[in-house]
């Protein structure tokens, strides 16, 4: 297995103002009003579960911004695997136990 030269180097934690903080400025509006009206929701009901759930979708969003390698990366091999190139290689990795993990026997 290869290592991808586009791995992650600044860590985002999975909070609001970590999210917001790493959001490109074009896309930071769009969650301060998704997580604004979460929290809406959140003084109806005391479920922070929907302030949690906007994190959640945004956090992967923040990452790529504080690492446009990732991207960029990820970009250029798709254009590699369209191109027909066989040296990239594609994995799909599912953690242990899930139904499509491969099974490991030793």
């Amino acid at each position: 297995m290869t290592t991808p030269i586009y791995g992650v180097r600044n860590r985002v934690e999975r909070t609001g103002p970590a999210v917001r903080a790493a959001l490109d400025p074009d896309r930071r509006a769009e969650f301060e009003a998704e997580f604004r009206a979460a929290l809406a929701r959140v003084d109806d009901d005391l479920d922070l579960a929907a302030a949690q759930k906007v994190i959640d979708r945004w956090w992967p969003q923040a990452l790529l911004c504080a690492n446009p390698e990732i991207q960029t990366g990820v970009d250029a091999d798709r254009r590699r695997i369209a191109a027909g190139d066989p040296t990239v290689i594609a994995e799909t990795w599912y953690p242990p136990g899930h139904p499509y993990a491969p099974s490991r026997t030793v």
